[in-house]
């Protein structure tokens, strides 16, 4: 009997089914990161892994795509009023813009994967991407005609979508508000105080105990959850262990603690889903890969984190699972993992200095990058801290709680100023304002 001899071909058909075998595993398996054309934005990387989110099943053309980034932000562009909407550069008027830009289409600005074109915003385009339209801006704005035209995104100026708090006649109606205003201070929350007051309760018919047994293992920890739980919002509103432990379950990971937190809480928790905090837990997610990679922990940041700040994040990383101690969720719960310039410079700013004498007119770190927002009749916590953090103009409306405008935009504009947590002057005030001066001059000597 004759040996078979492999020929040369033989050897690259073994190896291509080999790869072959390899491609298929990760496709359905494993890790698709192998896959990746390049490192996604800081939006997007914790769930790169998610491609159809994105691409649709089979990698879909581009109206998928423009479909999934809409079906995520068209929500918070009806919010921002979005000064650059889809629907104007499909009137046929603006049909000659789209030779040069084609802003119907989200990809045209923000293309995915292109880590060495990515720009502040996730922009992919050059700095200078307004000038395709506003090439004339100097014939209607002459004292824009020395202005570069990377310079329009500055805080203080224009912002493509979210205009909201740059229209000059939002700031010229506060142009003169002082640095510090007299009686500055945060909304107060009235959500669980009017609870409260509509359903009042003593020390007295508070539950004795828990209504459940805990488990046998639990020890003197029971003594202790007891505790907590009595001095917490949660006791007072008669919500006890089988609110949260039903059909004896103690043990819950990340995505069923947002749930169930959430069967009360919906608005927070839909709230904590459309941030970076719990993206992974968004119904916009596929269930597969949220079971597949769990929720965010804070050491896969694109920004410096503690090398301890190794658990998944879920509402009981900040609020504790049986105490309801929101000063310590507003400030020590955030620096127990960020390790940014920002974070680390905070303790020595005045913000804090203020929030250790009164947590009422202080900023914690909560204040600022999860407002309290009016919503009817109450005063509530935004639980998404991505909601005004980018671009830096969204924080004004905390900022002018305390500050005039001039000197909020200019605070927001000064980059070392924000790194250092905002100890330290305000050196110069915004160009802006001196346009805005220099226009009003003009509107009232034509009079």
């Amino acid at each position: 009997m004759n040996n078979y001899k492999f020929k040369f071909w033989h050897y690259g058909l073994v190896l291509t089914v080999g790869v072959a075998a390899l491609i298929t595993y990760n496709l359905e398996a494993s890790d698709k990161s192998y896959f990746l054309s390049g490192e996604a934005t800081h939006g997007h990387h914790q769930v790169e892994l998610s491609c159809s989110t994105c691409h649709g099943d089979g990698f879909t053309g581009q109206e998928v795509i423009q479909q999934a980034c809409t079906g995520c932000h068209s929500e918070e562009l009806a919010l921002a009023n979005d000064s650059h909407p889809r629907k104007k550069f499909l009137d046929p008027r603006n049909a000659n813009l789209l030779n040069q830009l084609d802003a119907r289409q989200c990809v045209s600005c923000h293309t995915e994967h292109k880590p060495e074109i990515t720009h502040e915003m996730g922009v992919t385009l050059a700095g200078d991407f307004c000038v395709h339209c506003h090439s004339d801006i100097a014939e209607n704005r002459p004292n824009h005609a020395n202005f570069e035209f990377d310079t329009c995104a500055s805080a203080g100026c224009h912002n493509y979508h979210d205009n909201r708090y740059l229209y000059e006649g939002f700031l010229t109606a506060n142009i003169d508000a002082p640095d510090l205003l007299e009686d500055g201070q945060l909304p107060l929350r009235t959500l669980v105080a009017s609870w409260k007051e509509t359903h009042p309760h003593s020390e007295s018919d508070q539950l004795a105990s828990p209504d459940m047994t805990p488990p046998s293992n639990s020890g003197n920890q029971t003594t202790d959850i007891v505790g907590h739980w009595r001095s917490s919002t949660h006791a007072q509103t008669d919500t006890n262990c089988s609110s949260c432990h039903s059909d004896g379950q103690w043990q819950f990971s990340s995505a069923e603690i947002v749930d169930t937190c959430g069967d009360c809480h919906s608005q927070q928790r839909d709230e904590f889903t459309r941030g970076k905090h719990g993206l992974r837990l968004s119904q916009d997610v596929p269930e597969a890969f949220r079971k597949v990679s769990g929720a965010m922990t804070p050491v896969e940041a694109l920004i410096p984190m503690k090398s301890s700040a190794q658990s998944e994040l879920s509402c009981i990383s900040c609020h504790g699972a049986h105490e309801t101690d929101t000063r310590n969720a507003a400030v020590d719960a955030c620096l127990s993992c960020h390790n940014d310039e920002h974070s680390l410079a905070y303790r020595a700013s005045a913000h804090f200095k203020h929030w250790q004498a009164d947590s009422s007119s202080g900023v914690s770190c909560a204040n600022c990058h999860m407002p309290r927002e009016v919503r009817g009749d109450q005063v509530a916590v935004n639980h998404n801290q991505n909601h005004n953090l980018r671009p830096n103009e969204k924080m004004l409306p905390v900022c002018l709680s305390c500050h005039g405008v001039e000197f909020s935009v200019a605070a927001l504009a000064d980059k070392q100023l924000l790194k250092s947590n905002f100890n330290g002057p305000v050196e110069n005030q915004h160009e802006t304002f001196q346009l805005i001066r220099e226009r009003i001059a003009k509107i009232q000597s034509s009079k």
